[in-house]
């Protein structure tokens, strides 16, 4: 073979083109078709015939010798064919950009269902995660176990709603009703309750809050420290305080361990006007209690109940004050001339 260039043979741009090239030789071509833009277009040129060339066999190893001669022998056998239309050098222009891939619309139209689908699920169950329970009561009482640990038990006609999981500095929930709260303790994250425009906050105590709509908030404390605050008004509560929310102050009082009765069942009455301690076993009971006149309703009572039954306990509270007791359909009626 003869030289094609000053600096590259023939025979190492046929084992080139057939790809039997050493890595040395490989870097040579190369460094060559670097050189300048000619360079690159002539290799292009000549790859453009090697490739196109029905004349050179398919072997599995591949004669490089015989390979050139006959791309060389097409390349005279086209420019002795071809007239020649201009003595100034053609440029061939070769977009050796990769092919892109063109895909079917049946599988654009599936990745976009696809994406879609996903897209849709990734919302669903972003919103059922961050959607907030309610827990709530008519009739009935209720415990319920909130995500950190907390124990609620919920009066008749109570709703709390918290979320799936608590996140953040705070732990928040909302009342409406009323509920005892055994709060798992987290000094990190203080436990916050919405009652009607009240705010309860706790680090880990337990007490009693009763946030029905028409009436005053009112937090009775059992254990620990609590926070009441509307506004800018607030006060710290601690085992045996109450509070009471009222429209322009918040006042304290001692707290009443037997309005948790319709949770613990247990009365315990000092001294107390019987008018008050039918209304704490109206409440603590659900059931419907009333006086026959007024004179008996300032008659006082100590006693204390645990656990006992409805009719058990009007039984002894009757006996005790020499009162009449009766019941009418739902209603249970204690008549008397009143307490000497």
């Amino acid at each position: 073979m003869s030289q094609f260039h000053e600096n590259i043979s023939e025979e190492l741009l046929a084992r080139y083109l057939a790809e039997t090239a050493t890595e040395e030789e490989r870097n040579i071509v190369d460094n060559w078709r670097a050189i300048s833009l000619e360079n690159e277009q002539e290799l292009a040129a000549y790859r453009f015939i090697w490739m196109h060339s029905a004349s050179i066999p398919q072997r599995k190893e591949v004669n490089t010798d015989l390979a050139w001669n006959k791309v060389k022998k097409k390349m005279e056998q086209n420019a002795a064919t071809v007239p020649p239309v201009s003595r100034e050098p053609r440029r061939i222009d070769f977009d050796q950009r990769p092919a892109s891939k063109k895909f079917p619309v049946t599988i654009w139209a599936a990745a976009v269902v696809a994406l879609l689908v996903m897209a849709f699920g990734w919302f669903y169950i972003n919103q059922k995660q961050s959607t907030p329970l309610t827990v709530a009561t008519t009739n009935n009482t209720k415990e319920q176990l909130l995500p950190d640990g907390t124990k609620v038990f919920l009066n008749y006609n109570s709703a709390i709603t918290y979320p799936k999981n608590f996140k953040g500095d705070l732990r928040t929930v909302s009342l409406q009703g009323e509920a005892f709260f055994d709060v798992t303790p987290d000094k990190e994250h203080p436990f916050v309750i919405n009652a009607n425009g009240t705010e309860i906050r706790v680090l880990g105590t337990s007490f009693n809050v009763k946030a029905y709509a028409k009436a005053p908030v009112r937090v009775d404390v059992a254990t620990g420290k609590v926070l009441v605050s509307k506004d800018s008004k607030k006060v710290e509560l601690v085992k045996g305080q109450s509070a009471e929310v009222l429209s322009d102050t918040i006042k304290s009082l001692q707290a009443n361990m037997n309005v948790m009765g319709y949770r613990t069942q247990v009365f315990d009455f000092t001294a107390t006007n019987l008018n008050e301690v039918i209304a704490t076993i109206r409440d603590g009971y659900h059931v419907d209690v009333r006086l026959t006149n007024q004179q008996i309703a300032q008659c006082r009572l100590t006693i204390k109940f645990e656990k006992e039954p409805l009719d058990a306990t009007l039984a002894v509270i009757a006996e005790t004050l020499n009162l009449d007791l009766r019941k009418e359909g739902k209603v249970y009626w204690l008549d008397g001339d009143g307490c000497q």
